[in-house]
């Protein structure tokens, strides 16, 4: 129940801020207060959620948790990071290895052709832990496999003019 009203209340937020900018929305653009590169669109959340309440919000928005594909995508997901939180703090992307250890996936689907984790990442954390989920690391803004229950700020990513999935 208390998912449900989360999820109620996020979306009532997001409809309220999505439609003082969709006035102003023009074709090929992203909303308001995200940053478009190539074909997609980008956000950086500040308010920490667990990996599977983070990609809740994004779908609420459109999205899911941000797949990296690319050196350039992992540089500008670091700079959104930056400039949201003032410095890099470990950030939740969109990569997890819940459904098979050591068999990573995005959220959204995307073909995982570019990784970027840490000298002795991923390591699971070890006997009796359990790291399923991916997040950028702040100390060396590489990734690294964390649990899935932490809360952590987010990025977001959605194509270009997706319909706002609130209204």
């Amino acid at each position: 129940m208390a998912r449900l009203h989360l999820l109620i209340v996020v979306c009532g937020i997001v409809a309220l801020t999505q439609a003082r900018s969709t006035s102003q929305k023009k074709e090929g653009n992203c909303p308001d207060g995200w940053t478009q590169l190539d074909k997609y669109c980008y956000v950086f959340e500040h308010y920490p959620r667990t990996f599977s309440d983070a990609e809740s919000v994004c779908n609420i928005l459109g999205g899911n948790l941000v797949s990296i594909n690319s050196r350039k995508e992992h540089a500008l997901v670091v700079e959104l990071i930056r400039e949201g939180a003032g410095s890099v703090v470990d950030t939740w992307i969109g990569l997890h290895d819940a459904i098979e250890e050591d068999d990573f996936v995005w959220t959204d689907g995307e073909i995982v052709n570019f990784r970027n984790f840490g000298a002795t990442q991923p390591d699971n954390g070890g006997v009796g832990v359990e790291e399923d989920c991916v997040e950028i690391e702040e100390d060396d803004e590489l990734w690294d496999d964390d649990e899935c229950t932490d809360e952590n700020p987010f990025v977001c990513i959605r194509p270009v003019n997706k319909k706002d999935d609130c209204h």
